[in-house]
Parts: structure tokens; sequence; C-alpha cells
């Protein structure tokens, strides 16, 4: 409900860490409607928050959200503008997408129909200014003229007639709008020599011409021809000189126009104290608010659910203006109803007033908020329960059994259909009682509640374990035939691994140094018995060799051992399995790239294999063809192995990492290439699971949040950056 003129793009936006969430980044410009809020972003991108009740927030759902979500098929937006109960956007080729309730035909696609994504508006081009009031929208073109499309019972769509229409209609006479604005029952337009026409109703003088008289055609509004930004509320109007003063017109019972006295006008009055205004909005039904040149902001009206930002009781609202609190650096402000966002120059966003719907976007479930608080990213959907590193992508499983993927998605191993890199989790279709996750260099695979499994991703080796290869890859979860009684599974480079409730193992996929350990180096795409393994009871893999831990606390390793990380003194590659020297008591196991560690049963953690990073731990770089004591850690009770790195959690829920360190894998905020012996990684606290892929590792932490670090190079730490992260950094969605 207020006027967004194309320009420039701001200066991008920092996105700053918190501890469970991030603040929303990037942002360009803000909208607020009816119960919810949308904003634009520097990437092209849109999203919304709030009340979706009628697709307003543009995902394809008609579900609410506290937190941001992306606008489904947005990625070149130039301008945002949201109504009572729908939103618009004007994309970079001059074309415009509406989103949300259309009874009125307000989306200007030739229905009436409702739309839960973008639809194109009608024969709409060369779009340079577009508002979305209350059921209706307007537009202004390059060559000057002005459409509107919605209700237009009181002549508010300017083309000489009362009827709707669900298609663009010129507005009569308008031949060198700047900026049009689009509010109840009335429109207004500036013009090139900074004139403000206005038509629709007029019962409460909000036309400005000087009369009560409405219009179903444009009328010039009273006082000259030096209007910057013209904003049409529901029986008001307000204009910002080129003086940067800020005149207001129409309706006025609750101080909406700022004088401080009571009484409607039907010409243009200044709003006293006002000084350097760059921007006004008066899409409140009885508010204002104005952006001035020093980032601050003034509000002035009705303020029932505090609106007015300036932390007074709701309900007291005022005639002048007052500061907003906590504003000293917006760009931008847009006002609804009874709630009101800012855009400031750090890229972030603030909101203030009424937040039933989630409008406000801080994710607090506060009715509402009296001064402005921070518009934070949506923290990851669900409540996570595990998560599984690869190469360069990530998954998370939550409690309810749903699983959601990042980062890389080269051979379909995010899962969601297509081959897209994600920046954010991206829920994985058609899962929805997975009960453990596995994840390979660029394969993903899940066990479901009714031990069956689900893998997507490369197949080139056959590692889906589908009977066949493809050599793609396949982007959707595929069920691996024949697979039934798993209790565990994991994945390495290109082989997959179960355990079986028998304690029996199957393994497929890549097998040239006898990962799968059936005896044979040929690669398996069904999967196939491990030779003599029984009493299983976990199994981990990671580039080319296996290991299982017996219920007896022995360990059984076999593949590639040319580093000695199958443990039995030598460096020899097994097919089949081979016991690790001098380990009875283990309690957990993980392979990494080439070696191989195991927690003891009193804490004590031993390694074996290739240490050139000093990924075993004992302050050496010597390699170990046997288990030697992890130097300094003592009571682990998990343990997780990278490429060139490991690490482990303690009994006080603590994290210690090792080993490799070029990309920040090692957590701990240092440049130090090759970390010897375990170092705690930064901002970790009470750990719920731990998982390490390739260059880089996540943590659940209790509550079911997410943080990661190291190597970022495709997004896989899911903060919306590729910047590497020498510490933690949380994870957010974007749904």
């Amino acid at each position: 409900m207020r006027r967004l003129v194309i320009g420039a793009l701001l200066a991008l936006g920092v996105v700053l860490a918190l501890s469970a969430c991030q603040r929303l980044g990037g942002v360009v410009d803000v909208a607020a409607g009816e119960h919810f809020s949308c904003s634009l972003h520097d990437d092209g991108t849109v999203r919304c928050w709030g009340d979706g009740s009628l697709g307003q927030l543009g995902d394809g759902t008609t579900v609410s959200s506290e937190g941001p979500v992306r606008v489904s098929g947005i990625g070149s937006a130039t301008a945002v503008t949201a109504g009572d109960q729908h939103a618009c956007a004007v994309l970079a080729d001059g074309t415009a997408r509406c989103w949300g309730s259309n009874g009125a035909g307000q989306l200007g696609d030739g229905t009436p129909n409702d739309s839960t994504t973008p639809v194109a508006v009608s024969g709409l081009s060369d779009v340079v200014a577009i508002d979305a009031g209350r059921w209706h929208t307007c537009a202004a073109l390059a060559d000057g003229t002005a459409r509107c499309w919605g209700d237009g019972w009181a002549g508010q769509l300017g083309n000489g007639g009362t009827a709707p229409s669900s298609t663009p209609v010129a507005v009569s006479g308008i031949t060198d709008a700047t900026a049009v604005s689009a509010g109840s029952t009335h429109s207004c337009a500036v013009l090139a020599d900074g004139v403000a026409q206005c038509w629709g109703l007029n019962d409460w003088g909000q036309l400005g011409d000087g009369s009560e008289d409405s219009s179903l055609v444009p009328v010039t509004v009273t006082g000259g021809g030096d209007a910057v930004d013209v904003s049409v509320g529901y029986n008001h109007t307000c204009a910002a000189l080129a003086d940067g003063t800020v005149r207001c017109w129409g309706q006025n019972p609750y101080g909406e126009l700022g004088t401080g006295t009571e009484g409607w006008t039907s010409v243009p009055v200044e709003v006293p104290g006002v000084a350097g205004a760059v921007a006004v909005d008066a899409s409140g039904e009885h508010n204002t608010c104005t952006v001035l040149a020093d980032g601050t902001g003034r509000c002035w009206g009705d303020n029932p659910f505090g609106q007015l930002g300036d932390g007074i009781s709701p309900g007291t609202g005022s005639g002048t203006p007052v500061t907003v609190l906590d504003l000293d650096d917006a760009t931008t402000i847009s006002i609804s109803n009874d709630h009101a966002c800012a855009r400031l120059g750090d890229g972030t966003a603030r909101c203030w007033g009424s937040n039933g719907y989630g409008e406000v976007g801080d994710h607090s479930g506060a009715p509402q908020r009296e001064t402005p608080v921070a518009v934070l990213a949506p923290k990851l959907v669900g409540t996570v329960a595990e998560t599984v590193s690869g190469g360069d992508h990530t998954c998370a499983r939550t409690t309810a059994g749903t699983v959601a993927c990042w980062g890389d998605n080269l051979r379909g191993q995010l899962g969601d259909g297509t081959t897209t890199d994600r920046p954010h989790p991206t829920t994985v279709p058609g899962i929805s009682t997975a009960s453990a996750l596995a994840a390979g260099n660029r394969h993903t695979c899940a066990l479901l509640a009714d031990t069956t499994v689900r893998c997507w991703g490369d197949d080139y080796y056959g590692q889906l374990g589908t009977g066949t290869t493809h050599p793609s890859g396949l982007s959707t979860p595929t069920a691996v035939p024949g697979l039934t009684g798993v209790t565990g599974i994991t994945a390495g480079w290109g082989h997959t691994c179960a355990v079986l409730t028998d304690g029996t193992a199957r393994c497929w996929g890549y097998n040239a140094d006898g990962a799968v350990g059936d005896g044979t180096t040929a690669h398996r795409s069904s999967p196939t018995a491990v030779s003599g393994l029984t009493g299983a009871v976990e199994i981990s893999a990671r580039y080319s060799h296996t290991c299982a831990r017996l219920g007896t606390g022995a360990l059984r390793c076999w593949g590639l051992g040319s580093y000695g990380q199958l443990g039995d003194g030598t460096e020899v590659t097994r097919l089949t399995p081979v016991a690790v020297t001098g380990i009875t008591d283990a309690v957990a196991l993980t392979a990494g790239g080439y070696h191989t560690c195991a927690v003891l049963s009193g804490g004590t953690t031993k390694c074996w294999g290739n240490n050139g990073m000093g990924q075993i731990g004992d302050g050496t770089t010597t390699f170990r063809k046997t288990p030697v004591v992890v130097t300094g850690l003592a009571g682990a009770t998990s343990i997780t192995g990278g490429h060139n790195h490991t690490c482990a959690t303690l009994a006080d829920d603590t994290v210690r990492c090792w080993g490799f360190n070029n990309v920040g894998q090692v957590g701990d905020g240092s440049a130090v290439q090759n970390v010897l012996t375990p170092v705690v990684v930064t901002d970790l606290a009470t750990v719920a699971s731990l998982d390490a892929g390739l260059y880089h590792g996540c943590a659940v932490l209790d509550g079911g949040t997410m943080r990661c670090w190291g190597r970022n190079t495709q997004a896989q730490l899911g903060d919306g950056t590729t910047a590497n992260r020498s510490t933690p950094v949380g994870v957010v969605s974007d749904r």
C-alpha cells in the first residue's frame, strides 16, 4: 500500500549472526501489508512473512509464517509493494507479477482467482513504479502513462467508470506520471513537473482539490508542483515536497494529518515539525509515517497496536509527529493499518506494531511491538534431530521425520527434484518418516521408520542401490529395492552401507578398493552382503574404506588400506573385514578420509591411519597402522571424521576438533593449518549431535538448532553466504 519507484539498488546488506537465528540481510526495500510484510533483496528475490491465509506470502502455500519465506519464481525483482491481502513485484524486464487475494481482480491476470504464487499482470510492460492498495493496484509506465486494475466502484481506477477490471486500464489524461499510489477508494499520481493528481472517492476531501466531489478521472491537488512523493491511505493523503516538508489532506479523526488539530481538510496542510522528509507513507487507515534525510522516522495518528513506534502504550495516539525509537539509519519506511517496517542502511529491516500473524518478523510470538525490532531470517523449519555433512552439501533430519538439504546440488544430492544449488535448507519431498541420514560425496540416503532406505544424488557407481546406474544422478528419493530390516546407514565417497537387524551388513556402489566388502573389486548397484560380518551394531564409511562396530566392542574394517586406516598393522587393502588391533571396547566409530577413530568405553579416543595433517590427534604427523590415543581428549561421547580432520563431542556437550584446518574446519577461529591435538570449537555448547563432511562440520544443539563451520564454497553451511567460516554460524531456512 505504499509507493515504490524503481531506482538503483542500495548498498548490500550485512548478515549478522545471532544465537539461534540471523537478521534478515541484503534488504533493499520493505512493504507492509495487512497482517503481512515483504522485503526486496539485493539479489532480486522477494521474501514475505506474516498472514499467508490467502497466498499473500507467495510461496505456493496458504501457511502463515513468523519468518521470511521466499516468493516463488521471483529472481529479478526491482520493486515490491503490499496491499491489504495481495502483493506485487516489478521485474527487471519491466513486467509485473502479483499474488494473494484476487476477488476484485487486483492481481491483474484477467481472473478473479486467488493465487499462492506470482502471476503475470496481463499486457503490462515497461513498469517504473507500482503500488498495491486495498482491493486495487496501480502502476506508472516508462511512457508516463498510468494503469490501474481491480475494484473500481468509487472511480479509483481513474478510467472514467466504476466497473472493476481484472486487467490494467489506462488512467484518463495521465501522460507524464513518475509515481503512483493506490489506497482504499482513491488513487494518486505524481507528474514529472511535481504536480499531484488524484481520483476516486472524495467524501472527506482526500483528493485535495478543495472540494468534496468524487471524481472518476484525475483532478489536480491544490498547492503547486513540488511533490516528490505521494501516498494514499483509506480516506487521507499525504505528499512529501521538494523542500523536505510534508503536506496532508482528507479525513482526520485520529490525527492522521499530523497538524495537531481536529477536523478534516480538502486542501493540503503542512505537517508541523517535519523537515528533511525524503519519503512519506499514509497507507495506514488512520496513521502516517515519514523518513527524514538523517535516517530517523516520524509517525503520527492512531496507535492501537504500537504502530507509531515511539514506545508509548498502545492506544495512545498522537495528532503530531513523534519519533520512532531505535531508528537512526532508515532509508525507506512502509506502513499498514496496524504495523510498520523500515529498511536500514546496513541492509537489514525493522518492524513494529501488531504481530498477531508474525508480521513483525522477529519470531517472538509477542502480540505487538511498540518499538522497532529486527526482522530475523527464518530458523530451519522444524526441530533438528540429526545433521549429516557430505562433500559440499549438508542435510538435516527433524524430530518430525522430515529432511532438508542445502549446498552443492550438481548430482541432485539435495533431493528437491532439481540440480540447483541451495544456500538455505530446502525440504526433500516425499520424506516424512526419516529416522537416520547418511551423506556421501554427492549422494544422500535416509533410513525410514519402516526400516527401508531411500537414496538420491550421484549414482555413477550404483551408490543409490537401485540395481542399475544413473551417471547423471537422481534428484528425488528412490527406494533401495529389497532392503528391509535396516538399523543404521552410512555413505562413503561413492558407496553406501547398511547394518541390518540380524547384525549383518549390506554395501553397494564404488568397489575398486574393496569398500563393499564382498571379496571382489566389482562395483555393485544393489545391496551386497559384507563377507563374514556378523554381530554388527554400527557402520561407518568415508572415502574408500568401511568399518563396523560389533556388539562386543570389537571393530572390523575393509577396503583401501594404503595409509594403515584399517588398523590391522598393515598398509594392505582388504576385500573382506579384518579385525582392528587392540580394540575390544569401542562404543562409537568413525571412518575419515584415510583414517579411522573410535571412542572406547571409558571415554578414551583412539585413531589410526593417515596423519599428515594431524588428524589422528596424537601431537605428531606420523602415520599410524594401529590405534593410538588422542592426546588430551577425555570423556568423549561421539566421534566424526572429515577428509583430513576429526571432531568429537565430550560429556560436557562441548566439541573438540583437530587436523587439517585450511578452511576453518577445526572451528576454533585460528589460522593454524595443521592442528595436531584437539582444540575447542568456539561458541558451541549443549551439543546434541555432530557430523563432519569433507571440509566442513555441523552440530545440532539442545533445542534443535544448528551451527556449521568450515568450507562454504557451495553454501553448505546454510547461512546464506559462500564465505568460509572458521567458527560456527547459524543455519537459517528459506522455506
